[in-house]
This record gives C-alpha cells, structure tokens and sequence, in this order.
C-alpha cells in the first residue's frame, strides 16, 4: 500500500488532468471526421440522385458504416471522460480531506434521530463521523453505512472477519476508486425500488395463459404475413385488419400491462448505476476473505441479470414513442413481449433482487472503509477480546481532530473496575475523552483502525447521555428528558449485559444536594449491572465512591493549570481528583466579576 496518500492522490490527479486533455483531443478528432463522413454522405446521396453508378453506391455505404463509427468512438470517448472527471473528483476531495476541508459527500444528516448514542457521539451530521467516512452515492449505500455505525458489529470473529475484508480491499485501491468512480458517473435522483419488490409478488399472468404464450408468436407472424400482403397489392383494408387485430389483443391485458409497467418503468438509470458498481466489483481479488469471497459470487451473479431487467426498464420506457406505439405496438405486440421479458425475468431472479440491491449498499460502505483504512494508514487495527467489560487503549486520540491537534491517551477499563469517575473543570477535555472512547469503539466494532499504538477491546454494546436536548413539541423538559434517558439506559443495559457507558455530568437540572445524592444513586445501579460505567463530572464529592468501593470505582481527572495569569490544559487522563478549578478565574480575567 502507498504509504503517503496525499503524494498517491496528488499523481493520479495530475493523471486525470493529462487524460481529460488527451481525450478532449481526441473528442474533437471524432467531431470532425464525424462531420467528415455526414458531408461524404450528403455527397453520395446527391449523385445516385443524378446519375446510379456503383462507386457512388459504395461511398454512400462506405461513409454510412464510417458516420456510425465515429457517432460510437465519439460516445464511448465521453462516456470516458464522464468517468475521468469523476476520477478527478474523487482524487481532489480526498486530498482536500486530507487538508482539513470538508468531505463533499452526503453529511448523514437524515440518520441522527437524536434517540441513541449516535447522536451524544456526533456519529451524523456536518462534521461527524459518518461524513468523514462516507464515499457512498446510492441510497443504499448510506443506509448501510448508517446501520453499520448505529448496530455494532458484537461477535469477535465477525469483527475479524470485517478487519481481513477491508485490508484485502484497500489495497486493491485501483479497484476501489474505479467502482466509486461509476457510481459517480451514474448517480442519480433517489428513486424507491419498493414498487419493483412489491412488483415481485405480483402474478405471472401471460406465462400462466396458453392463450397469450400462443397469440404472442402467431399474431406477429400474421400481421407481418398482412401487412406484406396488403403493400404488394396495395389494399389498405388489410393494414386495417393488422391494426385491430393488435389492439384487442393488447386490450386484453391493458390493465394488467398498466399496472405492472407503472411499478417497473422510470428503473433504467438507477438499474443501470447498480449494475455497473457490481460489474466493477467482480475485478476483486478476495483471497482469503470469506466476506469478499461472498460478495463477489453474488456480485457476478447479479450485474449481468440487473443490466438485463434495466434493458427492459429502458423498452418499457420507450412503449410511449410515436412510432412504437402506432407501428411496432399493434403489429408486434410490443407491450406483450416486454410483459413476457419481465415475467420470465420475475420468475428467474425474485427470490435474489432484494439481496442483491442490498448488495450494492454493502460494496459502498466497503468501499467507505477501504479510503478510511488507505487515508489512515498510521492507525491500528483493535484486537477483540473473549473476555468480558475490558478495554485497553494507549495512545487513544479523537479521529476526527486533526493529527496534529491531537493530544493521545491511554485508558485501561477491566477486571474489577467497573465505573471511573472522572472529575475535571471546564473545557479540560472531560466529555471529549468520552466521545473519543466510545467514536473508537464504534470505528473498532465495525472492522476499522482506530488512531491509537494498541487498543484491544471486549465487544459491547453502547449507551450514552452526554447531549440532552428538550422538546417543545413532547412537552418534555430538559430533566424529564434526561431521566428518560437515563432510564432507557438501565433498561437497555439489562437487556446487553457487557455495556459500554458514558455519562457527561447527570441531574444538571436539580440543586446541588439532590444532584449528588441521584447521581451517587445511579452510579451504585450501574454497579449492580453487568457494564462499564464511565461518569464525567464537576461533583468531588462522588469521588469519595471509590473508599466505599475500592477497585470497583476509579477516580481519574483531568487537570487546567493557572500560570502567570494565563489558563491552559494538558488534555491528558490521570489518576485522582481534580483540585483546580476554572469558572471564578475566567469570570474574574472576563471582568464579569
């Protein structure tokens, strides 16, 4: 793997500019020599209208078969550009990325319900984890990535299964770029495939009638008999005859037609999108990865089958033209032949389209993962542990603060400890070390590095209350609101025992001595309860918990320092109680009092 990915992006898109001009050259060749072959066209026709002779007959052909060859050249030359351009996107945001701008891709903003730990972690939304990662285009895609954040992964052997799946695929970064690269190409609006599932269940009425599996080979032969017929002898009736004749039999089944091309019809691009990312897929190689091994198997089954039902989406689509419908329709039974290619696609492919549009979200949140682990190679993949309540972390940093802010820490969670108090004043890195614990777990239990020299961890599920909000529309206060949630947390950790906890300063809406005595409460419910608990507060007094539970509560601290009347931070976790405080000195420097 490349190890400096700001020098890899910066060459490939030096690349991508070379090639854009390479094959803007070439487009304007294609442009002429097209034009060429029109005017000899033109040519050609004037003089077999004045005067037949076989060289102008072979010019005419000549520069036919040459015009359809540059209108080809000329396409697939910008269906390459179109995917060199997004090439350059790509190269160019991840190197904005890396220099602190902002990813232009979707933020996950519609993911953050404010209702789990998602939202005290900041996993959604403008700046959050979610819009660090994401380099999905469909909407599948970022439904795959949420689930994946918001449902962590809680068997060891999953999670290692995960990690091998995203190394192997990283460094097959070519593969990696090229599929999101396509997806870009075909990007389009959010069209609902519910319609197309419910359309799966929908009954096979023209394979189940004799009639129309009959009528749809031998009415067409027919009417082209007819048709023959009445222009040889010039008889109109019987062109008269072919048009009936073709419209009661579609009239038949109109509504049936209706119906079932209303819920497949409008599919052809985002058909098309899905099967060209699964069609990338396959170059994979996925030794050993029984994850890779899986997607591919599936992927090479379904591209093939997916551009097949995006054809007939496209035909269906195309019923309404003028011609189709006056001509084509009634000889031909156009409508009854592409009801006839859906059903006998229905029958083949229904029990696998679901899995396989879902298919195309898990490819997309690989591919997410895979630029996570090529942009950060520096991080560490965590090592799961059988045992239970433990993490082990040294050097453990936020991963959505700049390398060079960061201020690293080491935290050992297990055995007998079971809840850590840690104390500390404003702004003393409190509440962001809670987020840092809990963001890396979410990273780890997903198969990610973590920013850390080690971090292994036993798999827990996560609950939070650090960011309370209250609800005019509910009614709910801000301390209603909390102890709503302080309560889904006990439920929550009955139900998932060997919890992760974190809790920023609890009862902020009560007085001091109520404060105290409800927090020390549910400090000792959490020991009852099978989890670690950590608790950020300002109250020094619940530090005495640890006497009256020795190795079972843990103080640590993080300490501000006053020198020469300036007010910094270290950021760093240590063992004990926070002795300085904060809030009187700024007030006083402020001049507020």
């Amino acid at each position: 793997m490349i190890k400096d990915p700001s020098i890899y992006y910066s060459k490939e898109l030096d690349a991508t500019f070379n090639e854009l001009k390479h094959l803007k050259k070439r487009l304007n060749i294609a442009s002429t020599f097209r034009l060429l072959f029109f005017l000899l066209l033109i040519f050609s026709i004037y003089h077999l209208f004045h005067s037949f002779h076989i060289g102008w007959l072979i010019l005419l052909l000549s520069s036919i078969a040459g015009f359809l060859r540059m209108i080809s050249w000329y396409v697939n030359l910008k269906d390459l550009e179109k995917y060199q351009s997004q090439l350059k996107y790509f190269f160019q945001n991840e190197l904005d990325q890396i220099n602190g701008k902002a990813n232009l891709f979707n933020d996950g903003n519609m993911f953050d319900d404010g209702a789990g730990f998602w939202s005290d972690l900041d996993l959604f939304g403008k700046g959050s984890l979610y819009h660090s990662i994401n380099r999905t285009v469909t909407e599948y895609g970022q439904i795959a990535l949420a689930n994946q954040f918001k449902n962590s992964i809680l068997l060891k052997d999953e999670i290692l299964e995960h990690q091998e799946a995203i190394k192997i695929y990283s460094h097959q970064f070519d593969i990696v770029q090229s599929v999101i690269a396509t997806s870009l190409v075909n990007k389009t609006d959010y069209i609902s495939f519910d319609p197309v599932f419910n359309w799966l269940n929908t009954k096979n009425i023209l394979h189940a009638s004799k009639w129309a599996k009959f009528i749809r080979f031998a009415l067409p032969i027919f009417n082209t008999s007819l048709v023959i017929i009445a222009i040889a002898k010039g008889n109109n009736a019987l062109l008269g005859i072919v048009f009936i004749l073709g419209w009661i039999q579609i009239g038949m089944y109109a509504k049936y037609l209706q119906s079932d091309f209303n819920l497949v019809g409008k599919k052809e691009s985002i058909l098309k999108q899905y099967a060209l990312i699964l069609y990338q897929f396959e170059k994979i190689n996925p030794k050993d990865s029984k994850i890779l091994q899986g997607y591919k198997k599936s992927a090479t089954q379904a591209h093939e089958a997916i551009k097949n039902l995006s054809r007939i989406s496209s035909r269906i689509d195309q019923r309404l033209n003028l011609f189709l419908i006056t001509f084509v329709n009634p000889i031909f039974l156009y409508d009854i032949q592409n009801m006839f290619a859906l059903e006998t696609w229905k029958i083949k492919y229904k029990d696998q389209l679901k899995s396989w549009i879902e298919l195309v979200g898990e490819i997309e949140k690989l591919n997410s993962f895979a630029v996570y682990a090529f942009n950060n190679q520096q991080n560490v993949y965590p090592t799961p542990l059988d045992s239970n309540r433990e993490i082990h972390a040294a050097n453990i940093s936020h991963p959505l603060i700049s390398k060079e802010k960061r201020i690293p820490n080491d935290i050992h969670i297990g055995g007998s400890n079971k809840v850590l108090l840690i104390t500390g004043s404003n702004m003393s890195g409190k509440t962001t070390f809670l987020r840092t614990l809990g963001v890396n777990l979410v990273l780890a239990q997903s198969g990610l590095s973590v920013p850390a020299s080690d971090f292994s961890f036993s798999p827990m599920q996560i609950f939070s209350s650090i960011r309370i909000s209250d609800s005019l529309q509910e009614n709910t206060s801000y301390f209603m609101a909390e102890l709503k949630k302080l309560s889904a947390i006990k439920s929550g950790v009955k139900e998932q025992p060997g919890s992760l906890v974190l809790i920023d300063e609890i009862l902020r809406g009560t007085n001091s001595e109520d404060k105290y005595f409800g927090s020390a409460q549910f400090a000792k419910e959490m020991l009852a309860l099978n989890c670690i608990t950590l608790f950020a507060t300002h109250d020094l007094k619940l530090s005495e918990l640890e006497i009256e539970y020795p190795n079972v509560v843990v103080n640590y601290c993080f300490e501000s320092m006053i020198d020469k009347n300036e007010l910094t931070f270290s950021y760093k976790i240590q063992r004990g109680v926070a002795k300085n405080r904060n809030a009187s000195f700024l007030m006083k420097k402020m001049g507020i009092i």
